[in-house]
């Protein structure tokens, strides 16, 4: 027996053995109130799990006591569950997990759809900012709700970003005696209300894959767009991994920042732009591609400041403050970072090197001159693009 076990239960189900023998060894039980009548006759003193930050200082109280714990959670601790809090900090050879079967397992049996290659995605306390690129181009996703993004709220947002083309399964109160399990399209779900507790799997109801479309479609100031053959470029110098913080500064249309969600879906991306009308371009470019990032309208660096910290800013425009931009995002990027700029000037790119000469960073600067092969009259030739100069750092500190 450890200081804090945390098991699992289900309701419906009998707890195992060995949860009722925590339960019996336990001085104190802590528990949801929908578990609470399982384990009621056991004679423990038990308290009700309400407020978080109450119950991390009784947690901290009875363990402080010397107190042997038990923590009652609804199905696998671990999955979106009070376990990441406990293993995270408490000793781990002091924590006893004990899992139950979880809920999304439940809910895929009922349907009889297995769980291979399934997204979830918890919208439980958390903000439904960013779904979209989440569960964009996933043939099946689970959602876990809460009473403020509702299935009603959810398919309000999947309809905004173009996200309809799902069956969506509803779970309420899944394993008790009133459960129900109904199916709507995304579009019927707008205009419908359920019970507090519920799930939602959804299911692709056609093959159909959303990607970057082309240049010529996104909507665009003076048809100033880092073209898809530069973007694609600077995107890989950029090395973004799935999770990480990345800054476009200088967005205009926004079309690295959109490009940048479908390899970065899990993270946090900021189009920061200083022109509100090139800000609701970059809105309506993001619905078009169903991806959800965050706009900031103002002028950096100051617009900086209260964002996280990057793993990787992109600069494609700097305002003539290309110095100051270099300077900013150098001093804030995490180590290993990444900083990626787009020059189209003489003058920028002399000042970029002279800012990387004077402090000794190591670079690589390329001039890039990409040509297309276009009609001419009756004839065929290779028209140039813009030539331009991609600077790459690396923060290695």
């Amino acid at each position: 027996m450890k200081r804090i076990n945390v098991v699992g239960v289900f309701p419906g189900r009998i707890p195992i053995q060995e949860t009722i023998e925590c339960i019996n060894d336990s001085d104190i039980i802590f528990s949801g109130a929908r578990n609470m009548y399982l384990f009621k006759s056991s004679g423990k003193t038990m308290v009700k799990i309400g407020e978080f930050k109450k119950f991390q200082e009784d947690l901290t109280s009875a363990y402080n006591a010397g107190k042997v714990i038990t923590v009652i959670a609804t199905g696998d601790p671990l999955f979106y569950g009070i376990g990441k809090y406990i293993t995270d900090n408490y000793k781990p050879d002091e924590v006893n997990i004990i899992p139950e079967v979880s809920s999304i397992q439940v809910a895929l049996s009922k349907i009889a759809l297995d769980s291979t290659g399934i997204c979830t995605v918890s919208l439980h306390g958390r903000p439904l900012k960013g779904l979209a690129q989440k569960v964009r181009n996933k043939n099946k996703v689970c959602i876990f709700t809460d009473n403020i993004n509702t299935p009603r709220i959810i398919a309000k947002y999947m309809v905004r970003f173009g996200l309809t083309s799902y069956r969506a399964h509803i779970f309420e109160n899944l394993g008790y005696e009133n459960e129900r399990i109904s199916s709507f399209s995304i579009n019927e779900l707008v205009d419908r209300e359920f019970e507090p507790l519920n799930l939602i799997i959804l299911t692709s109801e056609n093959n159909y894959k959303i990607s970057i479309p082309d240049d010529d479609m996104f909507v665009r100031y003076k048809g100033n767009i880092t073209k898809q053959e530069i973007r694609n470029i600077s995107l890989s110098d950029l090395e973004i991994n799935d999770g990480e913080t990345l800054w476009d500064v200088g967005s205009g249309s926004g079309s690295v920042a959109i490009a940048a969600s479908f390899q970065n879906w899990n993270g946090d991306i900021y189009a920061v732009e200083k022109s509100t009308e090139l800000c609701g371009n970059i809105q309506t470019n993001m619905e078009m591609c169903a991806t959800d990032i965050n706009i900031i309208n103002g002028m950096a660096p100051d617009a900086l400041h209260d964002l996280p910290d990057p793993d990787c800013v992109f600069i494609g425009g700097s305002s003539g403050k290309i110095m100051d931009l270099m300077d900013y995002s150098y001093a804030r990027m995490r180590t290993n970072g990444r900083l990626v700029i787009n020059i189209t000037t003489i003058e920028n790119l002399e000042k970029a090197i002279d800012y990387i000469e004077s402090r000794n960073l190591k670079a690589e600067i390329r001039q890039i001159n990409i040509s297309k092969l276009m009609p001419v009259s009756k004839y065929k030739r290779f028209v140039p693009m813009d030539q331009i100069y991609i600077i790459k750092v690396v923060k290695n500190e």
